[in-house]
C-alpha cells in the first residue's frame, strides 16, 4: 500500500511539475517541450521501476503463501492418513 502511495504521489508531482514548467518556461515552446519530454521519460522510468519492484514483491509474497499452503495441505493429508490407519487398527 505504501508503494502505491509513492507511485501516485510521483505521478501527481510529475503532472504538477509539467504544468508549472509550461507556465514559467523562459525558452521557446518547442525547446521547453523537448526538455519536459526528456524529464518525463526519466520520471516514467522511475515510476516503472517502482511499479516493477512492487509487482515483484507481491509475486514473492504470493509464492511464499502458495508454498505454505502446499506444506499445510501435505501435512494435513499425512495426518489424515495416519488417523484413518489408526481407526482401522482400532476397529480390528
Amino acid at each position: 500500500m505504501k508503494s502505491a502511495k509513492i507511485i501516485l504521489g510521483t505521478l501527481a508531482g510529475v503532472a504538477i511539475g509539467v504544468q508549472i514548467g509550461l507556465l514559467i518556461a523562459p525558452e521557446k515552446g518547442k525547446t521547453t517541450r523537448k526538455k519536459l519530454s526528456k524529464k518525463g521519460e526519466g520520471y516514467l522510468k522511475e515510476v516503472n521501476s517502482q511499479f516493477d519492484h512492487l509487482v515483484k514483491g507481491v509475486n514473492e509474497r504470493l509464492d511464499n503463501m502458495n508454498k505454505n499452503i502446499s506444506a499445510v495441505a501435505e501435512e494435513t493429508k499425512a495426518k489424515g492418513k495416519n488417523l484413518i490407519a489408526e481407526a482401522k487398527d482400532k476397529t480390528k
